[in-house]
């Protein structure tokens, strides 16, 4: 610290008369810099600057030092206006003409932030402890491809998920080949792009004018939600298919904020890339190369040549994901989506279906109220201001829908399947009878009410705002297109988010048509609602979140924090007991252990599940066979996927009258949210 203080106070104090003569040389070429007579400076010029720049960030990082408040430094000013030509730097002159270096410590700042939220968020999921050694969700098929990757360098697909998985199952192999095979080591391949994805997201808020402290918060919402936790505890391909739109947005923050054409169009190039080449991992996340990058481009259409670089860069990525389409509907045993598939279309259909459809919508915006409630609660706090009117209005709204969730039993989270698993699922289809509750239904009714009651406040609040002059945010958009206004974040944000958020939603739009939107798909959607929320309050209502903001967010860490934990200590509560009846000689095929663990008995001796979905090669899929003798609420709604599996012992939360006592006890655990003390059983399935 001591270095970097004296090298500010050297510079704002020079030893000598040369000091000055060397300032004003300089002050005499800010023209010209470099001497090259206003051309193109010489390659490495930009390398000196970066080299400067990370220098600095490391002097300031080690030290602790502030290279903000070096604002009169001379000597620092005079290199970088004779080595930076990077538009990451911004010089300004203060009322004395001096120039400052603040920017460097701007930038020193986000990284810094960047980092801590990063290292936060991977401190919480391994506080969650999560670890065991058998399926969580639907990761056993991504790490299976994995792990064959490793041994054989082929994708090879089990007839379960759609994913491409691409790259991700290639570093998850990696991982394998390195420390050997178990499931905790493909799942560790998850937490640098979980960081990596936490550290862009805080990046990307600052792009978009949030302030510091607001950016901590909403990076901090996303990264400690009770959606994002468990997903980046496992190997599902939601938390590397964020990663993957979350670089795309920021590399497309970048183009808009280049200072030439050239610029601009190697960011997008890069863009569109990485888009591709992240795409197969998950290939929803191919709407970055399709939309949000030749959105960019529209943004920046007046800038020279960047049209018709975009338009290229859209027509080789749509021939590029057509490709890695087409070969892997040719893959065997993949996968491919076809919701409506079968469905006979009448008026009596297509009115359930509209109506199906309307209710995942629905529930789809009171889940994003939810995960996003911790910069949404900061609206509460202007509920004092609002007319007696608009009062009455929130209070009878609210008591209105009170009354229809509690006679439909429809509330909160609204949408399957994380945060629904985590506190409130009762029936689960990994084991028999009622899992314990985290979150009873009178809890789960009550938070519900307090968030529509909340989205109600800022609907008021907006329009209380827009009377006094302000403009909405529709009119806003329509100045934006008009050219009346130029709010370039406003800009920038709507139509680099906009089209694709529009884009994101018509293609959930067939499986919400026909099955469910799960809440995990909706979690880019999450990331920009917290965008949007927080450019809102800041222009609406604050420039800073209050402290409600930061005590919920805690409450909701927390939660996040206890549900993960929660739920892999039911899963090694699971394996404990199946562990027990393998140790007496049981083969694992007669064995019925629930949803993950039959998957990959399945896989390992029949070679594939059995999905009816299956089209290559010919002939896979083959139909259930056998006698149906067991009760309906003592069948597995996976049974017929595993015909591999004729089970003798089940495992389940409580007795079943359907199923026998078996000789071995049963397996106690404890869980951080209430209630703490669980058990699983091990019982028979009869002989009939």
């Amino acid at each position: 610290m001591v270095g970097v203080q004296s090298l500010c106070d050297t510079a704002r104090d020079p030893p000598h008369a040369g000091m000055a003569e060397l300032a004003d040389a300089a002050d005499s070429k800010s023209a010209d810099p470099c001497g090259h007579g206003g051309s193109t400076p010489p390659p490495g010029t930009n390398q000196d600057c970066f080299t400067l720049q990370f220098l600095l960030l490391l002097l300031s990082f080690l030290s602790g030092a502030d290279l903000s408040s070096c604002v009169n430094s001379k000597l620092i000013s005079i290199y970088m206006r004779a080595t930076c030509a990077s538009e990451d730097v911004t010089f300004r002159l203060d009322e004395h003409g001096v120039d400052s270096v603040r920017a460097v410590g701007e930038q020193s700042r986000v990284i810094r932030n960047g980092l801590i939220c990063a290292l936060v968020v991977a401190g919480c999921i391994w506080a969650a402890y999560p670890v065991v050694e058998m399926g969580f969700i639907d990761d056993w098929s991504y790490i299976k491809t994995a792990q064959v990757f490793a041994q054989t360098g082929h994708f090879v697909y089990n007839g379960w998920t759609a994913p491409m998985l691409g790259w991700q199952a290639i570093w998850g192999a990696f991982l394998i080949k390195l420390f050997g095979f178990t499931f905790t080591v493909a799942r560790l391949s998850i937490l640098p792009l979980a960081m990596a994805a936490i550290f862009l997201f805080h990046a990307i808020l600052v792009r978009f004018g949030i302030n510091p402290r607001n950016a901590v918060l909403g990076t901090l919402a996303l990264g400690l939600s009770p959606l994002f936790i468990p997903l980046a505890a496992s190997y599902m391909t939601d938390v590397p298919g964020l990663f993957v739109i979350l670089l795309c947005l920021y590399l497309c923050q970048r183009a808009v904020s280049a200072g030439s054409g050239k610029a601009t169009i190697m960011w997008l190039c890069l863009a569109a890339a990485t888009n591709v080449v992240g795409g197969t991992a998950r290939q929803i996340a191919w709407l970055g190369a399709l939309v949000m990058v030749p959105s960019a481009g529209w943004l920046l259409r007046k800038r020279r040549g960047v049209l018709l670089p975009t338009l290229l860069f859209w027509l080789v990525s749509m021939a590029s994901v057509s490709v890695c389409t087409w070969w892997l509907a040719r893959q065997p045993y993949s996968v491919q989506e076809a919701p409506l598939k079968g469905v006979v279309f009448n008026l009596r259909v297509l009115i359930f279906l509209g109506f199906h459809l309307l209710i995942q919508l629905v529930g789809s915006l009171f889940y994003l109220s939810l995960v996003t409630y911790p910069i949404l609660v900061a609206w509460l706090l202007k509920l004092r201001g609002l007319n007696r009117a608009a009062i009455l209005r929130i209070a009878w709204i609210t008591l209105g829908w009170g009354l229809f969730q509690w006679a439909t039993r429809w509330t909160m989270p609204w949408l399957y399947h994380v945060i629904n698993s985590e506190f409130a699922a009762g029936k689960t289809g990994e084991m028999f009878s009622l899992k314990p509750i985290s979150l009873p239904i009178w809890a789960r009714e009550a938070i519900a009410l307090l968030v529509i009651a909340t989205v109600l406040v800022l609907v008021e609040h907006h329009k209380l705002w827009s009377r006094a002059g302000n403009k909405t945010i529709p009119e806003l958009w329509r100045a934006i297109k008009d050219k009346k206004d130029r709010l370039a974040s406003w800009q920038d944000l709507m139509w680099l988010l906009g089209p694709f958020t529009l884009s994101y939603f018509v293609m959930l739009l067939p499986r919400a048509y026909h099955a469910a939107i799960w809440d995990r798909y909706l979690l880019p959607i999450m990331a920009i609602a917290i965008i949007g929320l927080l450019k809102t309050h800041q222009q609406s209502v604050a420039p800073t979140l209050p402290l409600l903001s930061v005590v919920t967010l805690a409450l909701f860490s927390l939660l996040a924090v206890g549900g993960t934990h929660d739920w892999f200590a039911w899963y090694r509560a699971r394996l404990a007991a199946i562990s027990e009846i393998r140790a007496s000689g049981v083969p694992r095929t007669a064995i019925q252990g629930g949803f993950e663990y039959d998957a990959w008995t399945q896989v390992e001796n029949g070679g594939y599940i059995n999905n009816p979905q299956l089209e290559i090669p010919p002939g896979a899929y083959r139909q259930p066979t056998g006698r149906q003798t067991l009760p309906d609420e003592c069948k597995l709604d996976f049974a017929p996927y595993t015909p591999a599996i004729h089970p003798k012992f089940t495992i389940a939360f409580g007795e079943m009258s359907c199923l026998a006592p078996s000789k071995f006890p049963p397996v106690s655990y404890r869980t951080w949210l209430p209630p703490h003390d669980r058990k699983i059983l091990v019982q028979q399935i009869p002989d009939l």
